[in-house]
């Protein structure tokens, strides 16, 4: 596809703006209902349920480097420059963009010495062209450096950049750039539930609607805190409709106590319980629970009776294969990321199909959690010392006095033993 067609498609992408102000709680609700005023407007509430939808599952996918089973060179040198570009902030934020707006990208491009350049980008300002088989063939990002207008034309083997100069496209002299590689150096990362879903699908979609009726439950418990929640006060006696008579009527009031007319008759109309609108919401937050597979007690539901820590761990298995599914899904494309960026450095690509991303286990969000496995593993001789020490939160001078330790008492073992 051309670079005019291609730049015609880099706009605002359809429900771009709709799906950020869902995640970012700035949604204006289509209708607050028939009994509501549009003077109500100043009380809207957003229910979080988005938000929750996607950070709760973001939370537990980190990836944690690459391994090759015929070497561990490759992945060394991938894991250095994942470093040198701060992947593992912008790939978490990849994911992020992802599971809200169904697509985000990562584009390698030339570094600084032997390191390539490997960024993370929106969907917005960005068009892509995939051939018969699903492959980018083509794809264009718009940006704007220093007030001007930008944008970069990606191909198979070259990276091309324009200027946007009197209401046209021309080209930047000089500006093209050799990558040599065999295919565009963009890279989508998309959020898919069916094979149709090229552009992916967003995960505040299918709850979308269910957020829109829990926001006006809130608002509707705004509206009752407001004019309904309290207590109403009143006197009834002769002429106490008058102002003037009122005023004389009413002549002190100190805290609780109020002085009215003879033979008046004074009382309240308890508040409103608004049990009724609390427990409606609740309903869509059990709802949102079972859809997304967050456990209700992230939706802030909770029970009298505190969670044994076994039925906590159970309401959390259908995250966790939710948190599996989405591993394998964006694995693949970070991977291809990885040979991407080999290729383009001149790098032999031919028997890296086996190249893996590993991720940390979802059931073990925590750090501790994790290293509390990995001694019990040692422990029981399931992994090495070395092993264990990889795991750990060590910082490099540690690890290497602990290796170096570790190497000098099996010396001294093998001594003995000889």
């Amino acid at each position: 596809m051309s670079f005019e067609s291609l730049i015609r498609r880099s706009g605002m992408p359809l429900q771009f703006t709709k799906l950020e102000g869902y995640y970012e709680g700035t949604v204006t609700l289509d209708s607050l209902g028939v009994s509501l005023p549009p003077q109500v407007r100043v009380l809207e509430q957003v229910a979080p349920f988005p938000k929750f939808a996607v950070d709760v599952l973001a939370e537990v996918l980190n990836p944690e480097g690459f391994t090759l089973a015929s070497s561990q060179q490759t992945p060394d040198l991938l894991r250095r420059w994942w470093q040198a570009n701060n992947l593992d902030t912008a790939v978490k934020l990849a994911i992020v963009e992802a599971l809200v707006q169904g697509q985000s990208f990562l584009i390698v491009g030339p570094g600084t010495g032997d390191i390539p350049r490997i960024t993370a980008h929106r969907r917005a300002g960005m068009a892509v062209e995939y051939d018969h088989m699903g492959e980018v063939s083509a794809a264009v990002r718009r940006y704007k450096s220093g007030g001007e207008a930008f944008a970069a034309h990606y191909l198979p083997g070259e990276t091309l950049y324009y200027q946007h100069v009197g209401g046209d496209w021309v080209e930047v002299p000089g500006s093209r750039v050799t990558t040599g590689a065999s295919r565009p150096a963009v890279v989508p990362l998309t959020n898919k539930a069916r094979l149709g879903d090229v552009n992916g699908r967003s995960e505040i979609l299918e709850i979308a609607t269910t957020t829109d009726a829990a926001s006006r439950s809130l608002t509707n418990l705004q509206v009752a805190q407001e004019l309904l929640a309290m207590p109403t006060r009143y006197v009834f006696a002769d002429g106490a409709e008058s102002p003037d008579s009122m005023e004389k009527a009413l002549k002190s009031y100190f805290g609780h106590f109020i002085t009215g007319p003879s033979d008046g008759k004074a009382g309240q109309i308890p508040g409103a319980d608004l049990s009724q609108i609390v427990n409606t919401y609740k309903l869509y937050a059990q709802i949102i629970s079972s859809v997304t597979g967050i456990p209700p007690s992230m939706l802030g539901i909770s029970t009298d009776n505190p969670s044994s820590a076994e039925a906590m761990r159970v309401a959390k298995d259908r995250l966790i294969a939710r948190a599996e599914v989405k591993q394998s899904m964006f694995g693949d494309p970070i991977e291809d990321t990885a040979r991407l960026a080999l290729e383009m450095q001149g790098q032999k690509v031919a028997g890296l199909e086996t190249l893996e991303l590993q991720w940390r286990d979802p059931a073990l969000t925590s750090a501790s959690a994790k290293s509390a496995n990995i001694l019990q593993a040692h422990a029981q001789g399931v992994v090495s010392a070395q092993t264990a020490r990889d795991y750990l939160q060590l910082t490099p001078e540690q690890k290497a006095r602990e290796d170096a330790r570790g190497d000098a008492v099996s010396g001294m073992r093998n001594q003995m033993g000889a």
